[in-house]
């Protein structure tokens, strides 16, 4: 499945399932700590915290907070984290000291004082620090002086391009590689994509855009995955 199905997939279901996060918040009752939040689908849930202690905790957001001893986001406690230290970036971002921390999973920043976020895209962000590129949680190696992050969900070096995730488009080229208007395609000099798939055995010169996930050239049209042949008179 492609890259960019997946993240429409995960915007409808983050709809779905849970409205923005005004209504979240960290409530003591009956001495225990209970993260309280509203969705479409459920109402109102609210989920015990075992592992929290109520007469020192503190919501830093609506949807991280922190004990005496453990730093939580929303639920789920996060191990490793200096509450000292404990700062929130963005959802699901924060940090302390030593790293930052997307969602539950230490990002094992390399160097924690030079990175910085360059775009966030649909609650997902791109990043870099001294030594390496970041898509939120996944690490990878880029020039980082040509680094630079586009819109529609790609970035590119001198050397590569990098699709919504941070993974290389085999073949493509950056100097030439662009997005085709508002649509899901995307070009360089000889190939073309819809998303990160490339299709094969298009006609350059003829290859038109119809909306977004449909296009055609003189051998035949492109729908998505499918490609429905059609004779050229």
């Amino acid at each position: 499945m492609r890259q960019m199905k997946v993240l429409l997939a995960a915007c409808v279901m983050a709809l779905a399932l849970t409205a923005c996060d005004d209504g979240a918040k960290y409530v003591v009752e009956d001495d225990v700590v209970v993260y309280s939040q509203w969705t479409v689908s459920f109402g109102t849930v609210r989920d015990t915290i075992p592992d929290a202690d109520p007469a020192t905790f503190v919501q830093v957001k609506s949807w991280l907070g922190h004990d005496s001893l453990h730093v939580f986001y929303e639920r789920d406690m996060v191990p490793g984290v200096d509450v000292a230290s404990l700062e929130a970036v963005h959802k699901p971002l924060f940090r302390d000291k030593n790293d930052y921390y997307f969602k539950t999973k230490p990002m094992h920043v390399v160097d924690v004082e030079s990175f910085e976020i360059i775009r966030w895209s649909y609650g997902s962000f791109w990043a870099k620090d001294s030594r390496y590129a970041y898509f939120d949680d996944y690490r990878f190696e880029a020039d980082l002086p040509t680094f630079k992050v586009k819109s529609k969900g790609y970035a590119k070096d001198k050397y590569h391009v990098y699709f919504y995730g941070g993974h290389i488009i085999p073949d493509a080229d950056p100097s030439t590689f662009k997005p085709i208007g508002d649509s899901g395609y995307y070009r360089d000099k000889s190939h073309i994509w819809f998303c990160d798939d490339l299709l094969e055995d298009v006609d350059m010169a003829t290859f038109e855009v119809d909306d977004y996930d449909r296009a055609h050239d003189k051998k035949g049209s492109y729908t998505m995955e499918k490609r429905d042949s059609v004779e050229v008179e």
